[in-house]
């Protein structure tokens, strides 16, 4: 009988704790959640999750290494698709609103990680790191359209501004939409993101 590597054992645990993590986040806020309160939900000992992430705050940059490599991975597996510049953009940002839409979930805890941020340095500094590579990836688009000569008047603002538009709209389209369902249908909703990704061609 095979035995399980040592390091793939504490990786599924670890994955247990994130996994409780996340659904105590969806049912409460983040400053009301102990230590405690995450190992009776993943069915381990406090004891037994201080082992494996010495603080909360441990706990919490894993799950955001978790949600925002997911968010990054997704828009980055669209570059690799045989597509034209134009046509990434909004397929980017459908991408990239679905994240939030089909799983509301994914509003709570992303909504509890920015306020847990604002109380703490480590949790800041990561947050930005990857809030900064969503809008670096609609900065190359940008770039790249302006290089095909798809690009902005000389008159509109530089692809830094547009770019932070762009992924503040896709970003709230989800909040919003988990707030107040619009409730478009799968057509409608793509002619949305295309228009909201017209800000990127010009």
């Amino acid at each position: 009988m095979a035995t399980i590597p040592k390091e793939e054992k504490a990786k599924k645990k670890r994955k247990i704790i994130i996994e409780a993590l996340k659904r105590l986040l969806d049912k409460d806020v983040y400053s009301r959640i102990t230590v405690q309160e995450i190992a009776d939900e993943a069915g381990f000992s406090k004891g037994g999750v201080l082992h494996y992430f010495p603080t909360k705050e441990d706990i919490y940059l894993e799950l955001i290494e978790e949600i925002f490599t997911e968010f990054v991975q997704a828009h980055s597996s669209i570059l690799e698709w045989e597509l034209g510049s134009d046509e990434v953009a909004p397929i980017s940002a459908l991408v990239g609103a679905e994240n939030f839409i089909i799983e509301k979930r994914n509003i709570k805890i992303i909504m509890n990680i920015i306020l847990y941020a604002f109380e703490e340095d480590k949790i800041m500094k990561i947050v930005s790191k990857y809030i900064r590579l969503h809008r670096n990836f609609y900065d190359n688009i940008i770039s790249d359209l302006s290089k095909e000569g798809k690009g902005r008047r000389k008159s509109d603002l530089p692809s830094k501004y547009l770019s932070r538009i762009t992924q503040t709209i896709v970003l709230f389209i989800g909040l919003l939409e988990s707030i107040d369902p619009s409730d478009p249908s799968e057509m409608d909703y793509l002619e949305i993101v295309k228009f909201v990704t017209s800000l990127l061609r010009g």
